[in-house]
């Protein structure tokens, strides 16, 4: 995989960064606060301000362990996926 920026961070529908560290995606949906997503890949949105369980303020490594979480998860379904379509 490409070790470029991963996270993208979308407040009020617009793009405002991208990242490559999931803690640094979490420091920015803090800033932006409630309502911010971030998406992986611009493919699947990982995180959602004011919908999660936490805030991503009050711990950005919770943070970014949930969303690294949702990309592995991402991930293997894509791989199941592909398997199906051989």
């Amino acid at each position: 995989m490409a070790r470029g920026t991963r996270y993208k961070v979308i407040s009020d529908g617009v793009h405002v960064a991208s990242l490559r560290y999931a803690e640094d995606a979490a420091a920015m949906v803090a800033l932006y606060g409630k309502g911010t997503r971030v998406r992986f890949l611009h493919d699947v949105t990982v995180w959602r301000e004011g919908k999660e369980e936490i805030e991503a303020g009050s711990s950005y490594d919770a943070a970014a362990a949930i969303m690294r979480e949702r990309v592995a998860e991402y991930l293997t379904r894509l791989k199941s996926r592909a398997g199906k379509d051989t």
